[in-house]
């Protein structure tokens, strides 16, 4: 075989390497139930802040972040599809916004210091989960009604 011909099969196979390898980690998609709440400050509702609940036995975080009225819905695998049952762990951080302007067309905002401030300071206790002193239970059926008012 010429080294031509050699060279030209290596190359016509060069683009095959690598293919049919897995893609890489997938994650696994965590059983949800629905959850989904208001959040309070002192009898207040907050908007714009994120509740995160943790499992206290390592499976993946569930988020939701409260509209005007305080309300919102958890998401774990997708936005609002629920949070795994059992015992969580509990922290609430302001959300803001990080970009302005018509979808496809934001203005980000990469600084933090150029961020909107929360329109109410809640204890800084609230933002980890290991301090905040909030636990929440989410039992098989899910909860729809669920009531976190912060001191």
């Amino acid at each position: 075989m010429s080294t031509s011909l050699r060279a030209a099969i290596l190359f016509a196979a060069l683009p095959c390497l690598g293919c049919g390898g897995r893609p890489g980690p997938i994650a696994e998609i965590e059983e949800v139930v629905p959850v989904s709440g208001t959040l309070t400050y002192e009898g207040s509702p907050l908007e714009g802040f994120q509740v995160t609940f943790l499992p206290t036995d390592g499976r993946r975080a569930a988020t939701g972040v409260t509209d005007s009225n305080g309300k919102f819905t958890m998401g774990t695998n997708q936005a609002g599809d629920g949070a795994p049952p059992g015992l969580h762990k509990v922290a609430i951080v302001w959300a803001g916004t990080g970009a302005s302007g018509t979808p496809g067309n934001e203005e980000v905002i990469d600084n933090p210091a150029d961020l909107p401030k929360p329109p109410v300071e809640i204890p800084k206790k609230y933002q980890n989960a290991d301090t905040s002193g909030l636990t929440q239970d989410v039992p098989k059926n899910g909860l729809s009604d669920l009531k976190i008012d912060l001191k």
